[in-house]
């Protein structure tokens, strides 16, 4: 087996627990937004937590794997490129909305022991913690059709924009759940 091989098995099962750890999330958020007790609030949240544990490491395994494939290929390609700065990109999402929430939500919890208060139900409800999980999945999706399809620039950054897009279309019932649970309230 070559070197080149061992690379390319680490950077696709790198991917493989990217795409886990942000479909765990996923199902975390998901589930912490259905307003559950408190035991299962608990479980969700250590879920939540772990899936991060889980992608973060493989995001980095993917960006150093894939730069290593890169240098191999010849790393003046417009997919690579994109797939790079998108790949940080997710990241940063992740780590400033995300797990700043899902801490903010721990804490909320830890500090209430008796359910679910009013500031936890506004941080279970915000929509920016959809958006995000929602974005980023729709991102690495488009990344893997980056890295199938092997484009030039410009259609590399029209893929992008327009996984931007799904992603933001999926947070949008979010959005319109909170502002309907604002006319309720009011």
């Amino acid at each position: 087996m070559s070197l080149y091989a061992l690379i390319l098995f680490i950077h696709v099962a790198g991917a493989f627990f990217v795409f886990g750890g942000m479909v765990l999330e996923w199902l975390a958020v998901g589930y912490l937004r259905k307003d559950p007790d408190r035991a299962e609030m608990g479980r969700w949240l250590h879920l939540a937590a772990l899936a991060s544990r889980f992608y973060g490491p493989a995001l980095g395994v993917v960006l150093f794997s894939g730069g290593y494939l890169a240098s191999k290929m010849g790393g003046n390609q417009g997919w690579i490129l994109v797939s790079f700065v998108t790949l940080f990109v997710i990241g940063l999402i992740g780590l400033l909305f995300t797990s700043r929430r899902i801490r903010d939500i721990r804490k909320v919890v830890a500090e209430n022991a008796e359910g679910i208060s009013t500031p936890l139900e506004s941080l279970l409800h915000d929509p920016v913690l959809v958006a995000s999980v929602r974005l980023r999945l729709a991102l690495v999706f488009g990344v893997l059709l980056l890295m199938v399809s092997k484009v030039n620039l410009t259609p590399s950054l029209i893929t992008l924009a327009g996984a931007t897009a799904l992603g933001l279309i999926a947070a949008l019932p979010a959005w319109r759940r909170r502002l309907r649970r604002a006319k309720t309230v009011s």
